[in-house]
């Protein structure tokens, strides 16, 4: 099984998630997160070591679509790239592959690895076949089923999330500008969610980012036990 978190910045992916991993470790439940590896990566040779050793699952059907969307991020002014943003594609395809060879029961991914063509919404560049094909013949192959978990925070309260978090001081009138961008994001998002949801094997559930985190994880696993 692998789940996927969607929503923007500030939606509550990370809280969530840290909140499932507790509830997960509780109940003894099998799973690995995207990040799983850190822990064992102590220090900068291992985490060298491990990312060059995920270097090696690169597989263009799997990885294309996100090296794709960092050169437009790039290309676009929309954001940096990153070490990250090269070699997480591979350490996903790393996932996909532990999972099509029953060695792992369930992968999470807190970090939006579901919605890379968002950004095809908004330039008008939108190809519902491009999303559909990846997920029912490049991904569900490996993966058996999907959970994809939209973390659905009403804008104003994720922008105010981000701005604490990450200490922004910002106008009034800026942060006005700030949630007509993050507003026309989330449809984008969503109209992405709207084409993964008819692939077969795909369950969508929906979270009020309002509610507290331990009641949102109690969600997932209960929906995940029925998953099964």
């Amino acid at each position: 099984m692998l789940l996927l978190f969607t929503g923007g910045r500030g939606s509550g992916k990370s809280t969530i998630a840290r909140a499932l991993y507790a509830t997960f470790d509780a109940a003894n439940y099998d799973y690995v997160h995207q990040s799983t590896w850190r822990a064992q990566a102590n220090n900068v040779y291992r985490k060298v070591g491990r990312i060059i050793y995920f270097l090696t699952f690169f597989r263009l059907r799997v990885c294309k679509v996100f090296l794709e969307r960092l050169y437009r991020d790039i290309q676009h002014g929309r954001a940096k790239g990153s070490l990250g943003r090269i070699y997480m594609p591979c350490v996903f395809s790393y996932h996909l592959q532990r999972l099509s060879q029953n060695k792992e029961r369930c992968v999470v991914y807190d970090s939006d690895f579901l919605t890379w063509a968002a950004d095809k919404v908004l330039d008008g560049a939108f190809n519902p076949s491009e999303v559909r094909d990846f997920y029912a013949c490049v991904v569900m192959p490996r993966v058996g089923n999907i959970v994809v978990v939209v973390c659905d925070t009403p804008v104003e309260d994720a922008v105010e999330r981000w701005r604490l978090r990450d200490d922004k001081i910002l106008s009034s009138n800026e942060v006005r500008q700030w949630i007509e961008k993050r507003t026309a994001w989330k449809q984008a998002r969503e109209e992405v969610v709207e084409i993964v949801s008819t692939v077969s094997g795909v369950t969508v559930m929906r979270l009020n980012g309002s509610d507290t985190p331990d009641e949102n994880a109690y969600r997932i696993m209960k929906l995940l036990q029925k998953e099964k």
